[in-house]
């Protein structure tokens, strides 16, 4: 019995070793030639409206950012994931918080790479789903999940079941964990292989494309109108209802505030119920994301990204010329980030924050688009320097 059980320990451990070897000699797995991460690959998209122009051009792999080699190289690569204030609505790349944040990094000597993962519209089950794609394919070492404030802990979603645990499969994947990669690998070069976009007409929209089809979707908007918010609406100024009607103003920004005029004010009361389903429906989220990114040996961060209304009173003012109300009081509430660093807390994830830099530029009109709502390239500018200390101490603990 006792020579049974020490042939058993010297094959298991042989057979360790010779998974940690594999994985010393292993290269990471190149990247195909075009895949729909989230974009159509290769489209492009260009934008003029009231307060903006800009240009979007998506890669091979679908994203909004530079065109990647198919080898992995060597810098430190991170993930940005989130919304429209990551993607970069309103700016060309260059303006864009992420690619300043690189250029930052790369001007205090830290050799990164930040890959932009931003969808406009998005919230944490798109999150928890692209980095669950994204991850496995583009190996980071650092995965940012840039969370909007107040927006995107209401945007959690629906209540989602536990995830199921497996226990064999876990503990072969803490014994064997290069060979457990290997395998997902081949399983998702399976996926991936024959699904080519090479074939597909490349996706081309104008400014003046997407301004008819934004003017038409305002009509759209306007014709569903009630009664009172028709009245709502034609108490707007001048400016405003006519950047809505000619499609130099974002519809769905409008419908918004006609639908829940109260929206930024939502999930601001700490001891709501509510408050708190959100607050656990998120924490969902950052665990599948976190589940993911030690698999793959990434380190996982929650980032706090600052809105308009909540940091700056000129935000504030302008939100209300589109419908919102918005009270002074939201530009000294602490709820924008207390709920994402408890939904933080509640996955062992570090939280940062910048809101207190960006109060401290509370009477600065510049650094969001008037009616738009979203950063301009100062307000990219102002994220990136405030958020730059503490990714030089992440990226230094890290090492």
């Amino acid at each position: 019995m006792a020579l049974v059980l020490c042939s058993v320990l010297l094959v298991v451990g042989l057979s360790v070793a010779a998974d940690r070897v594999f994985g010393k000699l292993r290269k990471v797995p190149g990247l195909p030639e075009t895949i729909e991460l989230i974009f159509p690959p290769f489209a492009e998209q260009h934008y003029e409206s009231l307060e903006f122009r800009y240009s979007v051009y998506i890669n091979s792999i679908g994203i909004r950012d530079r065109e990647l080699p198919r080898e992995r190289g060597d810098s430190y690569r991170i993930l940005a994931i989130g919304d429209s204030f990551t993607y970069g609505w309103g700016v060309d790349i260059e303006n864009s918080w992420p690619r300043i944040l690189q250029q930052l990094a790369h001007e205090s000597g830290y050799e990164v790479e930040i890959l932009n993962l931003g969808k406009p519209g998005s919230g944490p089950p798109f999150y928890s789903e692209i980095a669950e794609k994204a991850i496995p394919l583009l190996r980071p070492d650092l995965v940012l999940v840039c969370m909007l404030q107040g927006d995107d802990i209401r945007a959690a979603g629906p209540e989602e079941a536990a995830l199921p645990r497996q226990k064999v499969g876990e503990i072969l994947r803490k014994i064997y964990p290069n060979l457990s990669l290997y395998l997902r690998d081949l399983r998702r070069e399976k996926e991936y292989g024959g699904r080519s976009h090479t074939e597909m007409p490349r996706q081309i929209s104008s400014a003046e494309d997407n301004r008819k089809w934004t003017a038409n979707t305002a009509a759209t908007f306007l014709e569903s109108m009630t009664t009172e918010q028709k009245e709502r609406f034609d108490s707007f100024d001048d400016e405003v209802k006519e950047a809505y009607r000619e499609g130099m103003l974002n519809p769905y920004l409008v419908d918004l505030a006609m639908q829940n005029p109260d929206f930024y004010i939502l999930t601001m009361d700490m001891d709501d119920g509510w408050t708190h389903t959100c607050i656990d429906r998120t924490a969902i989220h950052f665990k599948r994301i976190k589940g993911v990114a030690d698999r793959y040996g990434a380190k996982t961060v929650v980032v706090n990204i600052p809105e308009g209304p909540y940091v700056n009173r000129a935000s504030l003012l302008n939100m209300r010329r589109v419908g919102y109300n918005l009270p002074e009081w939201l530009l000294q509430t602490t709820s924008p980030d207390e709920s994402i660093e408890q939904a933080a807390e509640k996955t062992q994830l570090p939280y940062y924050g910048v809101t207190d830099q960006f109060r401290a530029h509370q009477e600065d009109p510049d650094l969001y688009f008037d009616l738009d709502g979203h950063p301009t390239p100062k307000g990219n500018h102002l994220f990136a320097e405030a958020f730059l200390p503490a990714l030089k101490g992440i990226i230094s603990d890290d090492k």
